[in-house]
């Protein structure tokens, strides 16, 4: 079975590591230096937060220097408010979609009843620290690249890369053994964005949804969205409606990804990205 994949605590390099969540749902990550901990996105609930806490706590007594958001979706920054006074990095469109897209946010994950006791407890807890393209953080003697690429899965998406260890942590930008997420994806200049990210120099890709991977999950994630891409961009070049289009999308060998139900999502977004309706 696809879904069928290490999950828990995974070292993908020398005190780096990533948390992987079973299902697709959303990942996190953490790096340990000499000093400190850089953690990369703080999940969704109360609950997630604080598990995420003690698994850190479990692999190093020590503190938790820096925060970073990968983008500004709740599954990914709602736990922000657990880890202050740690600084929060993040793109300055997180901060600013963070803040300005709150509601629409908010009230896609309020649309699941059972989490709304948990997110009750969620105070908007914006980036404090953020960048236009790129930025370095330092552990000690080992940099973390964070880089910005232009507007994809959202127009916050940044990527943090261990150059040394070859690690690139993608946040939504490739998801793997899943249909992606579109709330916010422009789909072609998404693929454009996974062009420039297939040049980073990286081994291991940790993703924000499904598991750990290497070159070829990257190329998995991408040859999807092309896909769909195509897909999707000639039924709209055929006049096709929205519904239609949805039913004619085949997605091949990628059928068996989760998540297969997203793809009238997809649709939807896409046909306003070739309208030209998407900032």
């Amino acid at each position: 079975d696809i879904m069928d994949y290490k999950s828990g605590v995974i070292e993908v390099a020398d005190g780096v590591y990533a948390w992987i969540n079973e299902n697709c749902a959303t990942n996190a990550g953490f790096i340990v230096g000499d000093d400190g901990v850089i953690l990369i996105d703080t999940l969704m609930t109360p609950t997630l937060a604080s598990k995420l806490l003690t698994v850190v706590k479990d692999v190093t007594p020590k503190p938790i220097k820096f925060v970073v958001n990968t983008h500004f979706h709740g599954d990914h920054v709602y736990g922000n408010q657990y880890f202050l006074p740690a600084p929060i990095l993040g793109h300055e469109n997180c901060r600013f979609e963070l803040d300005t897209k709150w509601d629409a946010n908010f009230s896609r994950y309020w649309a699941r009843e059972a989490l709304r006791p948990e997110l009750e407890r969620i105070n908007k807890t914006l980036p404090d620290v953020t960048f236009k393209d790129q930025m370095s953080i330092w552990l000690g003697d080992r940099e973390i690249r964070m880089s910005y690429h232009g507007r994809a899965h959202s127009d916050s998406d940044i990527l943090l890369y261990l150059p040394e260890e070859k690690v690139l942590f993608v946040g939504d930008l490739a998801v793997n053994k899943t249909i992606p997420a579109f709330p916010d994806g422009h789909i072609s200049k998404w693929v454009d964005v996974l062009e420039k990210v297939e040049t980073v120099d990286a081994d291991t890709f940790v993703p924000g949804h499904g598991p750990v991977g290497g070159k070829e999950e990257f190329d998995e994630a991408k040859d999807l969205l092309k896909l769909l891409n195509d897909e999707i961009k000639q039924s709209f070049d055929n006049g096709k409606s929205e519904e239609q289009a949805a039913k004619d999308v085949n997605v091949g060998k990628f059928s068996v990804f989760a998540n297969q139900d997203r793809i009238p999502q997809v649709v939807e977004m896409a046909y306003k990205a070739y309208k030209g309706e998407l900032d």
